[in-house]
């Protein structure tokens, strides 16, 4: 058996990682209740005398710092973010399936795994694209897709291993407890969508805006010539007429006549005689 990094967990080698109150409760004989063994299951532990996890926040106090808009924040473009992640999310898990095959013939998981994919699947669905607005319970996201609440868990982990989420675990006030009960409570995490480090140049240039077909900036072009033309054909008047509709209008009517007289007299200048010249042209 090895320690885990977090020196919390021991390891037979298989995929299965038991923490060490699991296997002393075990060693000693002695018969944990579910909701003890949930705990020990996710390798976490109280560290204060409240009933919430260490590294916990207060509700409402760090969420600004996790949440972000979906992409653009708007729902159209939220959900291509999604829908293309999720793409190739399932294109890595095929990958890295077939590869840990070469090792381990039979494997029936890649890195993300299949109820990683489909916990991925929940949180693109549920997410808030305009704010990224993210905090389902884990008992919610493992009845919504029908996998037990240690399988879940074990797949937002794999998830937050390959860079696809984070979280942030969270507590809030009990309202009137006990003198010498609790004074907090564990509420659900918040969760943040992320895109991996070597998925990020990709996404990019798939979501770029797709350049203008030819025919559309022919006609655009047309278009902007024609307005062209019109707008040199029209007087100042004409202008002022269309487009000048103020209560200042008749001040404005009168510069416009104004402009245009002037104009006329600089497109036709008068003919000047000369002095003593009375012939005819």
């Amino acid at each position: 058996m090895t320690a885990s990094v977090f020196g919390d967990k021991l390891s037979n080698g298989n995929d299965g990682v038991r923490s060490i109150g699991a296997i002393a409760a075990q060693l000693v004989g002695v018969k944990l209740d579910r909701k003890v063994r949930a705990r020990l299951g996710r390798g976490d532990s109280p560290r204060t005398g409240e009933p919430v996890w260490r590294n916990s926040y207060s509700r409402g106090q760090m969420e600004d710092r996790l949440w972000r808009p979906i992409h653009d924040g708007t729902k159209r473009g939220g959900a291509r973010w999604t829908r293309a992640l999720l793409k190739r999310a399932r294109e890595l898990e095929f990958a890295s399936r077939l590869k840990r095959r070469e090792k381990l013939p039979g494997s029936e998981n890649g890195v993300i795994g299949h109820v990683g994919l489909e916990v991925l699947e929940y949180m693109f669905g549920i997410v808030d694209y305009e704010t990224g607005r993210l905090e389902p319970a884990i008992a919610t996201i493992a009845d919504a897709i029908g996998r037990s609440y240690s399988a879940t868990h074990r797949a937002l982990v794999r998830l937050r291993e390959c860079g696809f989420l984070r979280w942030m675990r969270r507590s809030e006030p009990i309202e009137n407890p006990e003198p010498d009960g609790p004074q907090v409570r564990q509420i659900s995490n918040a969760y943040a969508l992320l895109v991996p480090e070597q998925m990020r140049n990709w996404l990019g240039r798939l979501l770029r805006p797709a350049p203008t077909p030819a025919c559309a900036q022919d006609r655009v072009a047309a278009d902007k010539a024609e307005l062209d033309r019109i707008a040199g054909s029209m007087t100042a008047a004409d202008w002022q007429a269309a487009f000048g509709a103020t209560k200042n209008g008749d001040v404005l009517a009168d510069v416009a006549r104004a402009i245009d007289a002037r104009d006329a007299v600089t497109a036709n200048p008068p003919v000047l005689e000369k002095p003593g010249d009375h012939s005819d042209p």
